[in-house]
């Protein structure tokens, strides 16, 4: 039997587990959207937190398992352009996406708090292309780990991250992300007004409240980054009809406004 691991997290990283179930969920689906045997694995030796199962249900999981299918969309077209691609992914949490899509990166690196780098590090193996890194986001000395010569090369991926952060941290993200590697690929979600509702006062109460909220994709292009790509993911939920039951009404009003911006996906430039 394997070791149990029981996650000491609190705030934003204890919600990781969240993600982590929906993807072993979508695994031992038979019609799953993908699967990702490392996670489940992964799985056998953690603790899921009690407490998080408000957060928790049929549609949440689907929503994060769909999100997850299209990051590793833009992480694999990134991988068939650029044969020397650097990725790294900020709040990796425990993401397997290097184990779905991106073995055969040059470099691949999983960043997020020295706390969720420890326990990746019980998880998961480093090689010579893919290694975690404890450090804050917001300390832009990770950018130094990046030896990519081509900034049009790098993959920077924040899924799930940025809306915890206000948008003058998101702001200066971008902005440094562009002095030090313009032409950089910055793949990222964002939520809408929509969200605050129910789950945004229960993560509240685990501290780990959201704090950046945008009207449309054009508040993010405001900010210096060219959009290349932008998927609802409400709309794209609405695609897998004989898993969304009750909520099928919603595929008729996903063109309007609130519901298609209350969760965004986007592909930019820096």
């Amino acid at each position: 039997m394997l070791d149990q691991l029981e996650p000491q997290l609190t705030g934003v990283p204890r919600t990781m587990l969240m993600t982590t179930r929906a993807r072993v969920e979508e695994d031992q689906r038979s019609d799953g959207i993908f699967h990702d045997p490392t996670v489940a694995k992964w799985w056998q030796s953690l603790v899921w937190d009690s407490e998080l199962d408000p957060l928790f249900s049929p549609i949440a999981q689907l929503s994060w398992a769909v999100r997850a299918h299209l990051f590793d969309q833009i992480a694999q077209r990134h991988l068939a352009k650029y044969k020397d691609a650097v990725v790294i992914e900020l709040g990796a949490g425990l993401s397997t996406r290097y184990h779905r899509v991106g073995q055969n990166c040059r470099a691949w690196i999983d960043l997020d708090l020295p706390e969720v780098t420890r326990l990746r590090q019980q998880l998961d193996r480093e090689t010579d292309n893919h290694r975690p890194l404890g450090q804050s986001v917001m300390d832009f000395s990770w950018m130094d780990e990046l030896n990519s010569e081509d900034p049009a090369s790098l993959l920077v991926i924040a899924e799930g991250l940025l809306m915890y952060f206000d948008v003058n941290q998101g702001q200066a993200l971008i902005n440094r992300l562009r002095q030090k590697f313009p032409g950089a690929t910055l793949a990222f979600d964002v939520v809408g007004g929509l969200t605050k509702g129910k789950s945004a006062k229960a993560l509240a109460q685990l501290n780990a409240p959201l704090k950046w909220f945008v009207k449309s994709e054009q508040d993010v292009a405001a900010m210096g980054v060219s959009l290349v790509q932008v998927r609802s993911l409400i709309q794209e939920n609405c695609r897998y009809r004989d898993r969304i039951g009750f909520y099928r009404w919603i595929s008729w009003i996903s063109n309007l406004p609130p519901l298609r911006n209350s969760s965004l996906i986007l592909e930019t430039i820096a």
